[in-house]
């Protein structure tokens, strides 16, 4: 905190993420308690995140091109407007509600990709990580306080109240960046010929992705991913409020528990980040969120909500650190914009789909079956691209990264060079998928079973990978030990043999003598 500019983005961040805390609770308690539909709310998480879908890539093009401190002063003061225009709006129309939530993601669009780039301006390289992780470490603290306090007021007060004081967090961080005393600018039209288009910036950014591999595989990694997330966001209200029926305050406490698995992973990171690979916490995290989540589907108290809202949290936290640090370090500041945008798109695009589509299964077949279902999807989606992304496992290794070949043989190819291989290939594809259907089935009817099967069987593939070289070395030096001991067996059996005079030829020799 000794870095002045860093101090008070900060500073502007924390009050700023305190209020997004309260418009959190605020939107999704009031859109569920009109309409008590996950499908509902799950329109208004939609819109919270549609913005960047919408001009996510033309919000980075911008940021590279123009001055991001004033990129972060006009947003927040754009997004303290919009925010104050909540209250009213629900009053008239729950549309027009959605309509605002749009029109502020697009602000928020502009605000990410900005923000996240001047850290790297603000700081030395070398405190990229510890920067990031206090700073994360502050904007997941907020949810400890932010929502049990939202909660309290919801409970006393209403909804409205905490929008307004929302509106006013952007006010205090517009303030706060006004404070800065670096211009933080992208290229300029020196470095850069006015000639080239914003679709050029754009294609660039994807070009960049597109060329390093561990970019690429991390950009593919977003689609199964965030996926469960994205759909928690949406029917965490529907499943804490309509199915295990706690209150408003608790739905508060709810939140806040989320947050302080938010918090201990933060600061666990920042701690001791540097004694684990970015890999383990990015694929780590998913896993463990994935399976934090399913066990949330399976609560019925607020206790058990409270329990798996921290796995939850800390899960969350351990892959967003570690993503956030290797985008970071990995990519070239001139592009930084045009990456994190091109990402916030496909995010954008996750976080509005995963929500809507699991939101109306939800409504179909019940809240918790959607969980359990989307829980089930992810993990199989993210175990395809782990197993065919190298440079994903391999974040910070040194030498070669193992070829994919083996993995692709393990699976589809076949095993004996007699058969065809494009017909073995598409056999085995098709019996992977029809496994994989199948599956899916029996999660529908019988989660709590198909979620022990689909963990034994991964345990049983690992446990065999794993042991895999250890087991054949071990038969190998047992059937070795056990024939050079018949070989040494047989040679003193031989030996013992030869050496023994022959009665008939001795006979022979005394009878002659």
């Amino acid at each position: 905190m000794r870095n002045r500019n860093y101090a008070l983005l900060w500073w502007g961040q924390l009050v700023s993420e305190l209020g997004n805390r309260f418009h959190w609770i605020a939107v999704s308690l009031w859109v569920y308690t009109i309409t008590r539909s996950a499908a509902a709310v799950s329109l208004a998480v939609s819109a919270m995140f549609v913005g960047g879908l919408l001009v996510g890539l033309w919000a980075g093009a911008i940021v590279d091109r123009l001055d991001r401190r004033k990129i972060l002063i006009v947003s927040d003061v754009v997004r303290a407007v919009l925010v104050a225009a909540i209250p009213p709006l629900m009053g008239v129309h729950l549309w027009l509600a959605y309509a605002d939530l749009a029109l502020i993601s697009v602000a928020t669009a502009f605000f990410r990709p900005a923000m996240f780039a001047v850290i790297p301006a603000f700081v030395g390289k070398r405190d990229i990580l510890p920067a990031n992780s206090f700073f994360t470490a502050m904007d997941t603290g907020t949810e400890i306080l932010g929502p049990a306090l939202a909660g309290i007021i919801a409970f006393k007060y209403g909804y409205a109240l905490l929008l307004y004081s929302d509106a006013l967090t952007y006010v205090f961080s517009a303030l706060c960046l006004l404070g800065t005393s670096v211009s933080v600018m992208g290229e300029s039209r020196i470095d850069r010929p006015d000639k080239q288009s914003m679709l050029n910036d754009i294609a660039e950014g994807f070009r960049y992705i597109r060329q390093d591999a561990l970019q690429r595989q991390l950009f593919v990694l977003i689609f199964p991913a965030y996926l469960v997330g994205s759909g928690l966001n949406a029917l965490a209200t529907p499943l804490a409020k309509g199915v295990v029926g706690i209150t408003d305050a608790d739905f508060g406490t709810f939140n806040s528990v989320w947050g302080v698995g938010f918090l201990v992973a933060s600061l666990l990171v920042g701690w001791f980040g540097d004694r684990v690979g970015k890999s383990e916490l990015i694929i780590g995290g998913f896993f463990l969120g994935f399976a934090s989540s399913a066990a949330m589907g399976m609560s019925r108290s607020l206790d058990t909500l409270l329990l798996t809202a921290f796995a939850v949290g800390f899960a969350n936290t351990l892959n967003y650190v570690g993503l956030s640090t290797v985008i970071l370090e990995r990519t070239q500041q001139r592009v930084i914009g045009r990456v994190l945008a091109t990402r916030q798109v496909a995010l954008g695009t996750i976080r509005v789909l995963s929500p809507l589509a699991f939101g109306a299964l939800g409504d179909a077949i019940g809240v918790r079956q959607s969980i359990w279902t989307m829980a089930a999807v992810g993990t199989l989606g993210t175990s395809a691209v782990v197993a065919f992304s190298p440079a994903l496992r391999r974040i910070g290794s040194v030498g070669p990264p193992p070829g994919v070949s083996k993995i692709w043989k393990s699976f589809v190819t076949s095993a004996n060079p007699e058969f065809d291989g494009n017909q073995q290939i598409r056999l085995n594809l098709g019996t992977l998928l029809i496994v994989a259907l199948t599956w899916l089935g029996v999660a529908l009817r019988y989660p709590v079973y198909s979620a022990g099967l689909l963990v034994a069987v991964l345990g049983v593939a690992y446990l065999a990978v794993s042991f895999k070289g250890r087991l054949w070395s071990a038969l190998a030096n047992l059937v070795e030990h056990m024939f050079r001991s018949t070989r040494e067996r047989v040679g003193e059996i031989r030996g013992k043999h030869q050496s023994e005079p022959r009665p008939g030829r001795d006979r022979g020799k005394r009878l002659n003598g």
